[in-house]
Formats: C-alpha cells, sequence, structure tokens
C-alpha cells in the first residue's frame, strides 16, 4: 500500500509540474481503451464477415476517409487559435456548414456514380449502400469539429471518453450485425456508423457554448474566412493529398481484387493499434501546446517531443516486425494469412509515421503550410506510383513502400526542425 501511495504521489507532482504530460495521459487512456476495444472486436469480425466483404467496407470506408478529411475545409484546425471565444464559436458554425455541404454533396455524387462504381470494383452491393457514405461524412467530419471546441477549453477528459464510445460503437455495431445475421456490407457499414453518430449526438449534448448567440462586433464568417485563409488555401489541399495517400493505396488494391484489399486493410487496422495509443492524443495536446508556444521555445519544444516519440517507437514495432506473420494466423483465423506479411512490410512507414504525427501540425502554427504541402505532394505520389509501377507481387511491392514511406518521414523531421528554428529565429529579431 505505501509503495501504491507514493506512485499515486509521484504521479500527481509529476502532472502538477507538467501539465503536458497529464492532458496526454488522460487523452491516451481514452486512446489506449478504444484500440484495445477495436482489437478485440476485430477477432470476432475476421469470423464473421469475409475478406471480400471487408474488402468492399475498404473501398467505402476510404472514400468516406477522404471526404471527411476535407469536409470542414481544415477550419477545424483553427478553433484552438482565436482568443475569443465567440470567433471561435463562429468557426465551429463555419465548419458546420461545410460539414453538411460536402456530405451532402457526396450523397448526391454516389447515387449519381453508380454505374461507374459497379464498372471499376465490380460490386453492385458496394454500389448500392455508397450513398450512405454522406451521413459517414458528416458523423465523422462533425464529431471532429467539436472534439478541437473541447480541446480549445483544455477539456481532455471528454475528448477521452468520447473516443472510447465512439470504438465501442463502431466495434460493438460491427460484431452486432455479425451476431443477427447481418453479414454484409450493410452490416458492417450500419454497425460502424452507430459510433461516429453517438459521438456526435453526445459531443453536442455537451457543448452548450457553442450554440450560445454570437453578440455584435464579432467577426464575420468572411473575415474569418479571410484571416484563416491558408487553412482552405494550403492546409486543405495537404490534408486532401494526405487522404489519397493513405486511402488511395486500398483504392488502387481493389483495382485488382476486392479480397486483396480486405486483408490490407486488416493489416493496416490492427497496426493502427500501438500508433492510436499515443497518436491522436499527442497530437492534440501537442498542437493546443504550439498554439500557446512563447518565441525561442518552439525548437526545444519540438526536439522534446521527437526523443519522446522515437523512445516509444523503437521496442513495440520491433516486436511486431518479427511477430506480426505468426500474429495474425493466430487471432484472426487462416483467411488472413496475407495480411500478417502485409502488417511486417508496413513496419518501418507506420513506426516513423508515429514519430512524426506530433509535429504535423507546427507547420501550421509557423505558417509554413506550403512546405508540407509540397512534402505530401511527393509523399503520397511515393507509394501510388511504387504500388502502381511495381512488376512485383503484392507483399514485396509493399515492402519496398514500407522503407521508401519511412526515409520520407526521417526528411520530414528535418523540415520541422528547420521550420522550428526559424520561428524562433524570427521571434528573436521581432524583439531585438
Amino acid at each position: 500500500m505505501a509503495l501504491k501511495a507514493r506512485i499515486i504521489e509521484l504521479s500527481k507532482r509529476t502532472t502538477q509540474k507538467y501539465p503536458l504530460l497529464g492532458h496526454i495521459a488522460v487523452l491516451a487512456s481514452g486512446t489506449a481503451v478504444a484500440q484495445m476495444v477495436a482489437l478485440i472486436a476485430s477477432i470476432f469480425t475476421a469470423r464473421m464477415f469475409t475478406p471480400e466483404e471487408f474488402g468492399q467496407f475498404a473501398i467505402y470506408g476510404s472514400l468516406v476517409a477522404i471526404a471527411a478529411t476535407v469536409a470542414s475545409l481544415r477550419m477545424d484546425l483553427t478553433i484552438v487559435l482565436p482568443e475569443s471565444a465567440d470567433e471561435a464559436r463562429r468557426i465551429v458554425r463555419i465548419a458546420t456548414i461545410s460539414n453538411m455541404i460536402v456530405a451532402a454533396v457526396v450523397a448526391a455524387a454516389a447515387f449519381a456514380l453508380h454505374g461507374l462504381i459497379v464498372d471499376v470494383y465490380g460490386s453492385e452491393d458496394l454500389a448500392r449502400w455508397m450513398p450512405l457514405a454522406g451521413l459517414s461524412v458528416f458523423f465523422l467530419a462533425q464529431a471532429t469539429v467539436l472534439q478541437y471546441w473541447f480541446n480549445r477549453n483544455k477539456d481532455y477528459r471528454t475528448i477521452s471518453l468520447n473516443r472510447v464510445q465512439q470504438m465501442v460503437g463502431s466495434s460493438g455495431g460491427q460484431v452486432a450485425a455479425g451476431l443477427l445475421g447481418q453479414r454484409h456490407l450493410l452490416g458492417l457499414i450500419l454497425g460502424t456508423m452507430v459510433g461516429p453518430a453517438f459521438a456526435y449526438f453526445n459531443l453536442r449534448r455537451k457543448s452548450h457554448a457553442v450554440r450560445e448567440p454570437i453578440p455584435a462586433g464579432v467577426a464575420s464568417k468572411r473575415d474569418l474566412l479571410i484571416r484563416y485563409k491558408k487553412m482552405p488555401l494550403l492546409n486543405l489541399p495537404n490534408a486532401l493529398i494526405d487522404g489519397i495517400r493513405i486511402n488511395g493505396i486500398p483504392l488502387m488494391i481493389g483495382l485488382v481484387a476486392l479480397d486483396s484489399v480486405g486483408q490490407f486493410s486488416r493489416a493496416w487496422t490492427i497496426m493502427m493499434v500501438p500508433i492510436g495509443l499515443m497518436n491522436g492524443a499527442v497530437s492534440q495536446v501537442f498542437f493546443q501546446k504550439l498554439s500557446r508556444v512563447e518565441p525561442g521555445d518552439m525548437r526545444p519544444l519540438v526536439a522534446a517531443t521527437i526523443k519522446r516519440a522515437l523512445l516509444i517507437t523503437v521496442f513495440p514495432f520491433g516486436l511486431i516486425y518479427i511477430l506480426a506473420p505468426w500474429m495474425f494466423l493466430f487471432l484472426f483465423g487462416p483467411q488472413w494469412d496475407m495480411s500478417g506479411d502485409i502488417a511486417r512490410a508496413l513496419t518501418p512507414w507506420l513506426a516513423m509515421q508515429l514519430v512524426t504525427s506530433p509535429i504535423s501540425t507546427l507547420f501550421v502554427v509557423t505558417e509554413n503550410q506550403e512546405w508540407l504541402l509540397i512534402f505530401s505532394i511527393v509523399f503520397a505520389a511515393t507509394p501510388l506510383s511504387l504500388l502502381f509501377f511495381s512488376p512485383l507481387a503484392l507483399v514485396p511491392t509493399l515492402t519496398i513502400i514500407g522503407f521508401a514511406m519511412a526515409f520520407l518521414l526521417v526528411v520530414l523531421l528535418v523540415m520541422a526542425m528547420i521550420a522550428a528554428t526559424g520561428f524562433d529565429k524570427r521571434a528573436e529579431r521581432a524583439l531585438a
């Protein structure tokens, strides 16, 4: 008991001295629970749905993810930036209107392109249910907007709990669909939609302040769009390119075989578990910290964050690289044999992604979005080009992609340090 008391006391003193660590711990705890729920649920769903059905769902999910990423014009990121809470409320409303418009356009486009989807992917089921993507886009994008509102107010406990609820809803929905005999694409779509829908309505219920009237004299929607024009003009294309990079791979694999997409999707989803344990938590807290950083403190903050991320990464991803092929067979069954080899191939890339993820928002704060845009174009073109032109089979091609992407992410770390140093030097010159 004495040891337990000392540990608790040490934890309290540490979080009081370093509040950033406390915020990360709160978000990480929720993210960890959410990821573990997803992992446990996937053991059951892997035996309820076939690789081809997961392949269909991966195509649906990839298109939803691309649209949801850009639906708010990236104005969700600016919610934490204004000093005025009233201006932040107005930005929430700008993002909400944009989300509604994009969701409606996605649903309408899915109806109109029914025949094209059948021709490209050879799946009538996928084409029939693709219009539901409009709802999926809105719930995902709007939940993200409201999370940034709570991030602005440093209510990390609400964000953490909401992540758990969202993942429990999605994972539980998929399992429930399988148990109820809905072992097809529609079951996966509706089961998964439970999570973001609940996340949105729950956050909306808790965010009364967002809906308070905005007094006269506050900057208009037009003024705020002009002030933060770099978000839609530079950060939006960057986010779109990044979304295409991540989701373009399953979309391209699907041109050949939907069951191969299912294998890739299984590997990618499981590999996201260790990344998800820290990725979103560190990124959101780090972004909030960056938005308030004092001039001269940027470079030390970035260097310390990179060092910590590297220390977190080495052991778990080394273990994954060694054990992945056997682990996937044991957890998910023989029909998922290829996914373990794919997971090993992706390990270098995803390990470095964990390291770089916290500092990706640095370029927004230092107003170097154009750097990130150029990098993102190269970063997106690399895996898609290798996948398209490679004469090798899928797994060897993904192995080459994994190491190539890891190298590019090392380049991104160097760019981040240069941007941070430049930010501090500009501040020093301004004070001189």
